[in-house]
């Protein structure tokens, strides 16, 4: 345990000005370093904290503003449409207002999500993770089989200590990902696993999809990033909740991936 002690030199003067002695005062100031230095980290996240806001805010801004443009422009083509009395045309543009109001939900409802995700909802519990794993499946299995998609799942899972429900929602994010990115990949599958890396037990779901350019590999976490696929898929606000979720955990998440090479989330989560 570090001590920070404070130590105040002072001369003892004779009336002639000679100095014939020195005392020296000693305060432990420990408790007051602390709280410096507790109130310094406090600072440096909390800017983080606002900076990350700024980012969110600026991110959900542009991207609510995309389909509120097509609304409005083709609000205008459908009153257009209708003085000239072009109801097959007005009606086909109408179906643009439609998706772009689709869109704008997804996008509110990802948002909204991800504030959710921000805290545990459920306090933390004993799961064998085994058991969040089939939770997972069983809310993925329609558009595993509709794609056709073959999944393996590693046995002798640990029991983690975690919010079983945020924690479902993790890998059910990830399995989505990955079929969402699988690309012409004729035999998709993906592998539900862990492993002990550095005496670390560390999870992971891996894919032979599309996988990710190294260069991608931080922004693919950030709020409605999405990967070039040729055809986007979702909102790309899943991996931004994954990360979220692992974070108020206090684990840590990353991607092992080379573009053509298929994708690995790792994560580590509380035993």
């Amino acid at each position: 345990d570090n001590r920070y002690i404070l130590r105040t030199v002072s001369p003892v003067k004779e009336p002639d000005g000679r100095t014939t002695a020195v005392t020296v005062v000693s305060k432990d100031i420990s408790d007051r370093k602390r709280a410096e230095e507790e109130r310094e980290q406090l600072l440096k996240e909390l800017e983080a904290k606002n900076t990350e806001l700024e980012r969110f805010t600026y991110t959900v801004s542009h991207d609510l503003r995309s389909p509120l443009i097509t609304i409005q422009g083709f609000t205008d083509m459908v009153q257009t449409d209708l003085e000239q009395n072009e109801v097959e045309k007005a009606a086909n543009d109408l179906k643009y207002v439609d998706n772009a109001a689709v869109k704008m939900d997804k996008l509110l409802k990802d948002t909204l999500q991800l504030s959710r995700a921000g805290r545990v909802t459920n306090p933390p519990e004993d799961v064998p993770f085994g058991a969040i794993v089939q939770d997972a499946l069983e809310q993925t299995a329609g558009e595993i089989r509709a794609k056709n998609i073959e999944v393996s799942v590693a046995e002798d899972f640990p029991t983690v200590h975690v919010d079983r429900m945020r924690m479902t929602e993790v890998l059910v994010n990830l399995i989505t990902n990955s079929i969402n990115y699988r690309g012409e990949q004729p035999h998709p599958k993906i592998e539900i696993g862990h492993r002990i890396e550095n005496g670390e037990r560390v999870f992971f779901v891996q894919d032979n999809g599309i996988g990710i350019d190294p260069g991608q590999h931080e922004k693919v976490f950030e709020l409605f990033y999405q990967v070039d696929s040729g055809g986007k898929k979702g909102t790309g606000a899943g991996l931004a909740i994954v990360k979220r979720i692992i974070e108020v955990h206090n684990s840590r998440i990353g991607i092992e991936s080379e573009k053509g090479k298929g994708c690995t989330i790792c994560f580590t989560i509380p035993a």
